[in-house]
């Protein structure tokens, strides 16, 4: 096991000796959650579970002495505060872009004093959703392959669209001369093509794993240390200094530009309603599809913002990031760079545990929730009130996209329908979970949305809605795996 599993995870133990077991465990956790968090695996045999033995436990300072090389406490230099404090004074478009880190550094007040103070927007990764709330002037929403069109322009400038990729790029207005990027990674999704990736500006990469700077975009000041101290330590100096002097009202003034000119939208357009299932139950009266964009937008005017969103991996997943607006970190659960469909569903259950008195959604897809159906065996075993929407499209959808895309939209295997009868919802999802007790409910007319996701919300149990939409609606924007802004579709 730990052969499999060292190159993974942040830590693997083989306990051999049952007397091991405190020291390992307390070890274990303390690793897990300090520096940059991660799973830490421990491999307990057999043999050794069935021995016994009088536990002795080490005290946390006992277990920090016995890991000589492991120092989690890293602190960024003073010099180094102080040339950011400074490159910002001599900016003229600064940004911040934000990721996971902020929100396990636990810095989001830090952050949102900070941006307030620098009046610097603030774009998030996927990862990163939750750490500045995103109803905040200075929000930019999320950037990347699905991004805000106008955080990726902010980052990396504005670009005419280009017919083919081997096109030169043509710039129509720059972006960030200055990318303060704080607890991120560069990951491709984020970066398109690493080479073009702000491509003028400055770089500053703040991050507490020293393994991450330069590795997929080179920093030209790479600050190693905690995100969450880092960012105190910043806003001390600023209120030293009595404020930053530099503003950016030319900038701001762009900004608000692009975020007028290119919005997330949606449309109903004459090939959706054409499209499966809209054509054989939707003739006459066509204006009655529900498009997935509705269902977050209907949701999050329901729970005012502050229901906790869990989601599998797809198309559906996307659309969550982008139509409800999230207030505060890891209010917006999903397993990101992992790509673990059936994801959605069991984590709404843990996160619903941990808040019984809060709103727990799981927004889905019909192919990730089926990946981990047996879980409504817990919801209702365990009187678990956790909620599930099915955005069901009998596709996958996500894959679909990209068929359409790159591949002249030849299918392989993304159809999950009932080929013998394609007018059939397959699986029957309504039937699926009320033979859980779980109950469950379909919609298929957008006059039938709000009082149906009123029903589900107000339940006392788990409640899965089942909302059939056409497979032919694409998430927007997205730019190719690879490319560049240049290649957005928007």
């Amino acid at each position: 096991m730990v052969g499999v599993t060292l190159p993974i995870v942040k830590h693997s133990y083989l306990i051999t000796d049952i007397n091991d077991i405190p020291r390992i465990v307390k070890e274990a956790f303390y690793i897990a959650q300090s520096g940059r968090p991660g799973p830490v695996v421990l491999d307990f045999p057999k043999n050794v579970q069935q021995e016994k033995t009088r536990p002795v436990w080490p005290t946390l300072e006992e277990v920090k002495a016995g890991l000589r090389n492991y120092n989690p406490e890293l602190q960024a230099g003073d010099t180094e505060l102080n040339e950011i404090i400074g490159l910002i004074e001599n900016s003229e478009r600064p940004v911040l872009y934000c990721g996971g880190g902020i929100i396990t550094s636990g810095a989001a007040e830090e952050l949102r004093k900070f941006a307030e103070s620098t009046q610097i927007p603030v774009t998030t990764t996927l990862m990163g959703i939750g750490g500045f709330p995103e109803e905040h002037p200075l929000s930019l929403r999320w950037l990347g392959m699905h991004g805000a069109a106008f955080a990726n322009w902010a980052v990396n400038g504005e670009f005419a669209h280009r017919s083919g990729f081997k096109e030169p790029m043509v710039k129509l207005k720059d972006g960030a001369y200055l990318l303060l990027a704080f607890g991120v990674r560069f990951d491709d999704r984020v970066t398109g093509k690493f080479t073009e990736f702000c491509k003028t500006g400055t770089i500053v990469h703040v991050d507490i794993d020293a393994s991450e700077h330069n590795k997929n975009k080179r920093a030209h000041l790479a600050v190693h240390g905690d995100l969450k101290d880092a960012l105190s330590r910043l806003n001390a100096l600023i209120e030293r200094r009595g404020g930053i002097k530099r503003r950016f009202p030319a900038w701001h003034a762009q900004v608000a530009e692009w975020k007028e000119k290119a919005p997330f939208r949606f449309g109903l357009t004459p090939e959706i309603a054409n499209s499966d299932h809209m054509k054989d139950h939707m003739v006459g009266v066509e204006d009655q599809v529900i498009l997935p964009q509705m269902v977050l937008q209907e949701l999050y005017r329901l729970t005012k913002g502050d229901a906790y969103i869990t989601t599998g991996v797809g198309q559906h997943q996307m659309w969550a990031g982008q139509w409800y607006k999230y207030k505060f970190p890891r209010q917006f659960i999903t397993s990101a760079g992992l790509g673990s469909m059936g994801f959605g569903f069991p984590s709404a259950l843990g996160i619903k545990v941990a808040h019984p008195d809060k709103q727990v959604v799981d927004i889905d897809g019909d192919g990730s929730f089926l990946m981990n159906v047996q879980e409504l065996a817990t919801a209702w075993v365990e009187k678990i009130a956790a909620k599930a929407i099915i955005l069901n499209n009998q596709h996958l959808g996500m894959v679909v996209q990209w068929e359409d895309n790159f591949f002249g939209g030849n299918r392989g295997h993304t159809y999950l329908g009932n080929p013998e009868n394609r007018k059939q919802i397959y699986p029957d999802y309504v039937r699926v979970c009320t033979s859980f007790n779980v109950p469950c409910e379909r919609v298929m007319y957008r006059k039938d949305l709000t009082a149906a996701l009123e029903r589900m919300l107000a339940s006392e149990t788990a409640y899965v809605l089942d909302v059939v939409t056409p497979y032919s609606e694409h998430v927007l924007p997205f730019i190719p795996a690879g490319q560049t802004v240049a290649d957005m579709k928007w």
